[in-house]
């Protein structure tokens, strides 16, 4: 009763029993290879195994391993509990909070330009200013078209358009970062698709694509090009990330 470890593999038997019983009454049932089968193609309960397994040494999910489990080294990377969404933008956009592990202050990143920029700038920006960058955020969010906020992302599509302008213009985000088109000057990743399924499996596979990090790449791993995890991993783990899998309709 006193191992931590234990009690949350009791809990993650029981999530998986619970699970496949979902995923059984889902319209493909389940397939010719059997019940596990969906398991293994399953967001939801692979993502968290991938997680621990190849990111928690750096990353957190809510300040834990992704399974639950505390981590007793400190954090070296990002916390990705709610990536690209609008609550996690708007915290990497803070002045208060850029610099704390949960975004850049562990990583070599801390003393970079985007800390910099939000430090000096956004923390002098006028009631206006700030307006703008909540439509920014919301414009940069909606490039990742996660589940959890497409009933937003509709409801707000003219302060996303207006966000577009404005994050390739007035708020000087392109000056580092390509944004929708070609531009071979960019230092700083791509924010074109950012945070969706195939901007997510980019970066899992290679960071130090010229296209993201490049040669300014900290510590993370090309789990794809050096065939760390396959494809199948790579996407599971980016879904999860996500929040994107099969739930049952309400």
């Amino acid at each position: 009763r006193a191992d931590a470890n234990y009690l949350v593999a009791v809990k993650d038997t029981d999530r998986a029993a619970e699970r496949v019983t979902v995923l059984a009454k889902s319209p493909s049932g389940i397939p010719p290879a059997g019940a596990v089968t969906l398991l293994r193609n399953d967001p939801l309960t692979q993502g968290p195994k991938l997680f621990s397994k190849n990111c928690a040494s750096c990353h957190r999910f809510g300040g834990h391993d992704g399974l639950g489990i505390p981590v007793k080294d400190p954090a070296s990377a990002s916390d990705l509990q709610g990536f690209a969404s609008r609550e996690w933008l708007a915290g990497l956009l803070d002045p208060q909070r850029i610099g704390t592990t949960n975004y850049f202050g562990a990583t070599k990143h801390k003393d970079g330009k985007m800390v910099g920029f939000v430090n000096k700038k956004v923390g002098k920006y006028s009631a206006e200013q700030r307006d703008n960058l909540k439509k920014v955020v919301a414009a940069l969010s909606a490039e990742a078209q996660l589940n959890s906020q497409s009933s937003l992302d509709v409801r707000d599509t003219a302060a996303i358009n207006e966000g577009r302008t404005l994050l390739a213009g007035e708020l000087s985000c392109a000056e580092c970062h390509q944004f929708r088109k070609k531009d071979e000057d960019a230092t700083a990743p791509d924010l074109t698709g950012y945070g969706s399924r195939d901007w997510l499996t980019r970066i899992i596979s290679n960071p130090a694509h010229e296209s993201l990090y490049g040669k300014r790449n900290d510590r993370m791993p090309k789990f794809g090009d050096d065939q760390i995890l396959d494809g199948h991993s790579i996407g599971l783990l980016a879904d999860w990330l996500r929040g994107d899998w099969y739930e049952p309709a309400k």
